[in-house]
């Protein structure tokens, strides 16, 4: 839930000046905003508060039932806030919806009646809790046998959304470095693959999918579009065979009719066609529209008195994706002269962006792209000495996978400088025992208790040093990007394969 302000909780002492909390949330300025209010993101937000859709014709205001205002001071705040909008409004809007606002006593509520507007009502809610409710009591069991008789029995209630909620907990144990329980959770996977009726399709998908990318040719595309039964399978192939379809794979497409046997399959290889042909240009017009989302939020960032709030409201938008859009933007500034002040402002909105996306980095993956960006061999020398104190040399192996990650994706430069520093960390970092561990725990406890003024021991024990990070599904990269005039964007990383992780 938000942080919410009410007079009951606000901090500070006589006479400490307080900066005015929020208390109005419109999406219509700011889209990012729903999702932070929604996932709980936002802090500081002072009640009553007015929630502003213009898309939606929505003004909803929560005034809690704790605040034990009087009706006339619930109509003046009321008032206050609906002027406030109105008043930031273009004169051409319609308001009429604004002159009466629905009012919410609990923070629940309004969430429910905004989700309600998108189309998820209370018995949606309740069954994904159900779905939530079940993944974990499954997680929690641990006699297999007894995990797979569960599994039948709510055969019903497995389907995307747990396989969802599943890769999700998976990516979180991934960049928590907790691999028992990520190994756990790759194996309640596999249970659900092969005894749930949904499980058991995502698998097929899976393995039709794992084909093609092993043998990435026309031939193996049009021959797992012709032995899939499932629609939704084939849009994955579709969609990651995408390159594949040129004027050579229809033409095999076509010879495939002509020598069809009967009308049966004939007509069967008729509608595959056709079904390519509207899937691509469904695909093509998705990857326009999401490209053109992360063109906008560059300015919407650029034209911001606020640019790295503005960037963090919208955080969910801010990926590899969007950096693409931000460098092909900074390239053709470049190339068409188009002014020193835009190329400056791109520049902020690239390191923002970066700043966003290192904090959802795990702390290994933070370090090694520290030691990237500085000097080799002086300065990352320097880096490694300090690290000594912190690590050992099971560090090392973290710096080799990230080393032929980086080989994959063709940044030799980077790999090339990265396998040099691990050179140095081996000569540096000290091997792992038990006793240097233990050691360097204590070590750190005695610092954080000078620091805390509590006696030696009776601190919380400190974080475990760097250990290799659990196994991570690899994410494709394009090199393209889409130009805030326009331009071709690029193809963006496949639907997710909610099996796909080995």
């Amino acid at each position: 839930m938000p942080q919410l302000v009410t007079p009951g909780n606000m901090r500070g002492g006589a006479g400490q000046r307080q900066q005015p909390p929020a208390q109005i949330i419109d999406v219509g300025k700011e889209p990012g905003l729903k999702n932070a209010f929604l996932s709980g993101r936002i802090s500081n937000l002072a009640a009553p508060f007015i929630y502003h859709d213009p898309g939606k014709d929505i003004a909803y205001i929560l005034m809690p039932m704790e605040m034990n205002l009087r009706t006339e001071d619930q109509q003046r705040a009321i008032g206050m806030l609906t002027q406030n909008v109105m008043r930031g409004m273009p004169n051409e809007s319609k308001r009429a919806y604004l002159l009466q606002p629905k009012t919410f006593f609990t923070m629940q509520s309004l969430m429910e009646a905004i989700l309600e507007k998108d189309g998820v009502t209370p018995e949606m809610l309740k069954a994904q809790q159900e779905k939530s409710d079940l993944l974990r009591d499954l997680v929690r069991m641990n006699d297999e046998p007894t995990i797979r008789e569960t599994v039948r029995k709510n055969d019903e209630k497995i389907d995307a959304a747990i396989f969802e909620m599943l890769g999700l907990n998976l990516d979180s144990a991934a960049q928590a470095n907790r691999e028992d329980i990520y190994n756990k959770l790759i194996s309640l996977e596999k249970v659900l693959v092969e005894e749930s009726t949904y499980g058991k399709k995502v698998g097929i998908r899976a393995k039709a999918i794992e084909t093609l990318q092993k043998t990435p040719t026309r031939e193996t595309l049009l021959q797992q579009l012709t032995e899939s039964d499932d629609a939704e399978t084939r849009e994955y192939l579709i969609t990651v065979g995408r390159q594949l379809l040129d004027y050579t794979f229809f033409q095999q497409l076509s010879t495939r009719i002509d020598a069809a046997a009967d009308e049966v399959t004939r007509a069967k290889l008729i509608g595959l066609r056709k079904e390519v042909q509207d899937t691509r240009v469904k695909i093509e017009q998705s990857q326009r529209e999401f490209m053109q989302e992360k063109a906008q939020l560059i300015n919407t960032i650029i034209t911001s008195d606020k640019p790295m709030e503005t960037a963090v409201a919208n955080e969910r938008m801010i990926d590899e994706a969007f950096l693409q859009v931000v460098d092909a933007n900074i390239k053709q500034a470049t190339q068409q002269a188009q002014g020193a002040d835009l190329i400056k402002a791109l520049g902020g909105v690239r390191e923002i962006a970066m700043q966003i996306m290192a904090q959802r980095q795990p702390p290994e993956m933070q370090i090694i792209n520290s030691l990237l960006q500085v000097k080799y061999p002086d300065e990352t020398r320097a880096m490694l000495e300090e690290l000594k104190e912190m690590t050992d040399d099971r560090f090392l192996k973290v710096m080799g996978q990230m080393a032929e990650q980086l080989a994959q994706q063709d940044r030799t430069d980077l790999s090339a400088k990265l396998t040099q520093i691990m050179i140095q960390a081996r000569e540096i970092l000290p091997k792992y025992t038990p006793e240097l561990e233990a050691a360097r725990v204590k070590k750190l406890e005695s610092l954080e208790d000078e620091v805390d003024g509590t006696p030696a021991g009776s601190g919380d024990v400190p974080a475990a040093p760097v250990t290799p990070a659990a196994p991570e599904k690899k994410r494709s990269r394009s090199s393209e990007g889409i130009l805030l005039g326009g331009g071709a964007p690029p193809v963006p990383p496949a639907g997710k394969i909610e099996i796909a992780r080995r």
